[in-house]
């Protein structure tokens, strides 16, 4: 069997995508040793060193129009993006058997045969595209192999620790600087807290400007570090995340870190519904500088009440089992 797999990644739009589907690819070829998979990245070459599996040919391409002679015929077609163009879209189709989203906003749905999303809630109406077999919920959740769950005998012991622990991740492409701006405004926050700032391989400002306001805060520890794979190992120890609101909100979950998220876009809020009813998770909605002030008040305030953040953590048991991957191959190979 061939596999095509088709993501876009750079530092302007993030590294998502890249980590959802290269995540994919790695768990179903532990299981899946005669599969044949092409990888056609959409973006910075640069980011090649994350594909490191010798098992899978790689291209990479600045834009969707030079996949169209690199490509090969395939039995099933993984797409994870939020758009690609009608022409490329097509000409893919009909050198598969079968098309598959793994992306929960795309343009083009009316021409995907498989949808497969991270949560019960979706951002389009499922009669517009009769054609289109759905699955979605927490057991179509992607998680990376070196994410593991935090027992909640260490995740106490995190909580007894006299600097509170929270981890900052903007993203591994951070495009907007997010990273600067929240280290700013946590300045203000009273809190004997440890900050774990976390940044990708996409990310493409400055580093100076962050140890200078790093040097500025003197009310906390502040600890920078440049992740990918081992993202974590830094993560398991900690008590607390504070997150953009994409694939490792989902992760989270699975390794039993409590989050503070926020968004973007209006549209990508559903991506959060059921995390929140879960309450796994806290949504402060879209970013601006009025969130980062609640986001200060919000850790002052589980700080003093502790076991809101142990209660949280004892919510994600059981909800993502980090089985997703080979859960979607199954269904689409048959």
């Amino acid at each position: 069997m061939i596999l095509n797999v088709f993501c876009k990644a750079s530092s302007k739009i993030g590294l998502g995508h890249l980590i959802r589907s290269n995540s994919f690819i790695n768990q179903v070829l532990e299981k899946q040793t005669k599969l044949a998979v092409n990888f056609y990245l959409i973006g910075d070459k640069s980011l090649l060193k994350l594909i490191k599996n010798s098992n899978i040919q790689v291209y990479c391409v600045e834009n969707e129009v030079e996949i169209i002679p690199l490509l090969k015929p395939s039995s099933i077609s993984i797409i994870d993006m939020l758009e690609m163009e009608v022409n490329t879209l097509t000409i893919i189709k009909n050198s598969t058997s079968r098309t598959v989203i793994l992306s929960p906003i795309f343009n083009h749905f009316e021409m995907i045969d498989f949808y497969f999303g991270r949560t019960k809630y979706l951002n389009f109406e499922p009669s517009n595209y009769p054609n289109l077999k759905i699955y979605a919920g927490f057991e179509y959740a992607i998680i990376q192999k070196n994410c593991t769950p935090i027992s909640s005998g260490v995740y106490e012991e995190n909580l007894k620790n006299i600097n509170f622990p929270i981890a900052i991740s903007m993203g591994g492409g951070d495009a907007h600087n997010k990273t600067l701006e929240v280290l700013k405004a946590l300045k203000k926050c009273k809190v004997n807290a440890t900050f774990w700032v976390m940044v990708g391989e996409g990310y493409k400002h400055s580093f100076d400007d962050l140890i200078d306001e790093i040097r500025n805060d003197t009310s906390h520890e502040i600890i920078l570090a440049k992740t990918n794979s081992s993202m974590w190992n830094i993560l398991k120890n900690c008590v607390l995340g504070i997150l953009p609101g994409g694939v490792t909100s989902f992760e989270a979950v699975y390794a039993g870190l409590p989050t503070i998220n926020f968004f973007e876009r209006e549209s990508q809020q559903f991506l959060l519904q059921e995390l929140v009813e879960h309450q796994v998770t806290l949504n402060f909605g879209l970013y601006s500088t009025e969130t980062l002030e609640k986001v200060s008040s919000a850790i002052e305030k589980l700080y003093l009440s502790k076991k809101d953040l142990l209660q949280m953590h004892i919510n994600t048991k059981f909800l993502i089992d980090g089985e997703g991957a080979n859960r979607v191959f199954e269904i689409i190979s048959n």
